[in-house]
Formats: structure tokens, sequence, C-alpha cells
């Protein structure tokens, strides 16, 4: 019997969440059944070297900078990606670098129609697949259902929810009504999806981010974690994300003033990269609460999991997510956890039973934390409940299978 051939659409492979959740399930497919190309929009990130050997890795051939089109970078990006080729584009971006002016707060929907309409410039996929997976949440949607056209099924997979009103409810309905399933990775996800998109909940399934315990606590022990292990014998907190605005990391120098302020001996070490001026302005936030020697930068890693096993707590301060990876690894090493009130962070905490949940602000993260701190109990009892549960799941590999 002939292998079915997949196509999986990804943007870059940082060592962010999304990247590692596809490098968990793709590691889990039967290669002897599936042929898996994986198209990225560049060829990038950290975690490249960690794609298995099956998987035949393509990238788009130009524009793939579009997909990392943001707010701080679009005027550098679509000049260099598309005006340098074509001065003539400059027609067909304008009027929406007027409407960013005009409406403001309407700037998500129109970064989104912007997008769709120069991804239309981007060449088609021309080979057939029994099935493609928008991996990468909407912008691999836009482009799966626009630009693949000959594939016999098409998935997309959603991270995070889109109920705010900031997004375009027709575009994205369009799209969604394109695809043959909807996958979101928690049930608050697919909960709130379906209330936003009710055409389109017949479509949904969920599908939770994959984890292997076993491979995550074997990695935990293979490498040494702080760099200042053997020294700093004070309370170690660690964070693990890109550095952006949605992560929350701006909100550690305030909390940091107030432990400080309680005489605690303390250091709190962030895992990951992000743009430069969000990390300088950390930085500069830092100083002004004068606790810059308490708040690490480590820059990025592949292996996240020793310092998982030697940090005394966890904190995720996220203002929005959809389910993090970093707090279900967090679990299966067995951290006390404190996590921001994001959407599903009361599911993956069960209702506090493995970890604190503290509301979107610096005063009620740092009362947790600090709660976490004074009562040794408490950790333990997190850490016992955590203890008695298997998070590993690799059998939602079968869930995926039924879709095909």
């Amino acid at each position: 019997m002939p292998k079915k051939r997949l196509l999986f659409i990804g943007i870059i492979m940082n060592a962010a969440g999304t990247e590692k959740s596809f490098l968990s399930f793709v590691n889990c497919i039967d290669f002897g059944k599936y042929e898996v190309d994986l198209l990225l929009a560049k060829n990038e990130g950290l975690f490249m070297e960690l794609i298995p050997k099956q998987v035949n890795v393509k990238f788009m051939p130009e524009y793939g900078d579009l997909f990392l089109l943001s707010n701080k970078n679009a005027f550098n990006n679509l000049f260099n990606t598309f005006v340098k080729k074509n001065p003539l584009n400059i027609f067909a971006i304008l009027p929406f670098f007027v409407k960013f002016v005009l409406f403001p707060k309407q700037k998500v929907k129109t970064a989104t129609k912007l997008f769709c309409k120069l991804m239309q410039k981007i060449a088609p996929v021309t080979d057939e697949y029994d099935a493609v997976i928008a991996y990468w949440g909407d912008r691999t949607m836009f482009y799966m259902i626009d630009k693949v056209p000959n594939a016999k099924k098409k998935i997309a997979w959603m991270h995070f929810e889109y109920s705010d009103d900031k997004y375009d409810y027709a575009t994205y309905s369009k799209y969604f009504k394109s695809c043959d399933n909807i996958t979101n990775v928690s049930k608050t996800v697919d909960d709130v999806l379906k209330t936003k998109f009710p055409e389109i909940a017949d479509k949904c399934v969920l599908i939770e981010n994959i984890q292997n315990t076993n491979f995550i606590r074997q990695q935990s022990l293979e490498q040494n974690s702080f760099p200042d292990i053997n020294h700093f014998k004070g309370f170690r907190i660690l964070t693990i994300g890109r550095i952006t605005e949605q992560k929350g990391i701006d909100m550690i120098p305030e909390i940091l003033a107030k432990l400080k302020s309680d005489n605690y001996n303390l250091r709190w070490y962030i895992i990951g990269d992000g743009e430069q001026s969000e990390k300088d302005k950390i930085i500069n936030l830092a100083l002004k609460y004068n606790v810059s020697e308490m708040l690490i930068f480590l820059g990025t890693t592949t292996n996240v999991y020793p310092f998982m096993r030697d940090c005394d707590i966890y904190a995720q301060p996220s203002r929005f997510e959809g389910k993090p990876i970093s707090v279900e690894e967090a679990k299966i090493m067995r951290c006390p956890i404190v996590v921001a009130d994001y959407l599903s962070a009361k599911e993956q905490m069960a209702d506090g039973k493995y970890g604190l949940i503290a509301d979107i602000n610096p005063a009620s993260i740092y009362e947790k934390i600090k709660e976490l701190i004074n009562d040794p109990v408490l950790r333990e009892k997190f850490t016992k409940a955590l203890s008695a549960e298997n998070f590993g799941n690799e059998n939602e590999i079968k869930n995926f299978y039924k879709l095909l």
C-alpha cells in the first residue's frame, strides 16, 4: 500500500511553543505509513536541527518574510520584501498604511487583510497531497486555503483563541469554512471557537499538544542548567517564552521590586528570544526598579528541561495563551507553578490542583509567588499532586489519524 502524503505548513523553527509542539507531534507519526513534507516560510530557527531526518523540509522560494510581519517591523518588512522587488507594489500597500493611521483600533483586522492580499503574490504549491496541515495557526491557514489547491483534505491547527473583536470575523469565517477540520489544542480554545464561529462547530476537533513524559525527564538529566548553580543559593523562578507583550515578561521587574522590598534572596530567569526592542524595554524597567541583578536572560536552548529540574518555581505571567506547552512541561517536571489567568489557565491547573492562578497584573502575580515561597508545605502538595499524574499523551496521534 503506498504511503499517504502529508504536507505541514510552518513559518520558522524558533525555540518557541508552536515549534516545540510540532516536533513532539511529528516524532509520533508512523513514517512507514506516511510521507511527510514540511514547508517553512524561511530557513531559520534554533530548532531546525531537531526536525526528524524522515521529514522532507522545503522552503518558500520568495516572500517568506511576509509571515513574520508585525506591528513593529511592518514598514521595513514590506519595503524589503515587496517594494524593492517591484516599486509598483507600493500602490497595493499604501491604502492599508493609511488605514493603520486613520483607524488604529482596527489595526489587527487591517493587517489580516493586508497579509491575505499580499499572500496572493506567492507562488502556489503544485504537488498533490492526501492532507495538508496548517500547523502554525492562522497565517498558515490562509496560505493553505489559497495556495495549496491539490490536497484531498485541509486541516487548520489552532494554538490560540480568536474570539476577540479585534479579529476580522468575516475573513476568519471564510477561511474556517474552507477547511475540512479545525484542530484546537485545548477544550477551552475549542469551546470559545465554536461559540464565536457556530457555523464551523461541526468541523472542530480537540487534539491536545503531545507530550512525551519519558523523553522530557530523560532530557532533563543530560546537561547542566543555570550558570550560577554552584554559587547562588537563593530561590530560583523560571519563565520560558518569547520576549513579547503577550508573555507578560514586562511585568516581572515590578514584581521583583516588591519581592526585593520583602528581602527575598531570589533570581528570576528567562529562557527565550524576541524582538530586541521589547527586551530593551524590560531591561530599562529592571534598571528603573533597581532589580537588574535579579533578572537573568539566558537566551535560547534546545533543552529547557534541566532548568525546570533545578528551579524552585515555574511562572507563566502571560496575558493570553491557547494552552502553553511550557506549562505542560513544567507539570511533567513536577515544578511548583504560578500562572496568570489566561484563557486555559484553570483547565491547565485543574482549578488550582496543580498550581496557583493569579490575576493578570503584577500585584496579583507577586502575591501568588510570595505565597508559594513562604509555604513549603504548599509547594510539596503541588509536587505530590503532579507526581501522581501521568501527563503523557502520545496516543493523541490516533485522533489525528482518524481525521485522515
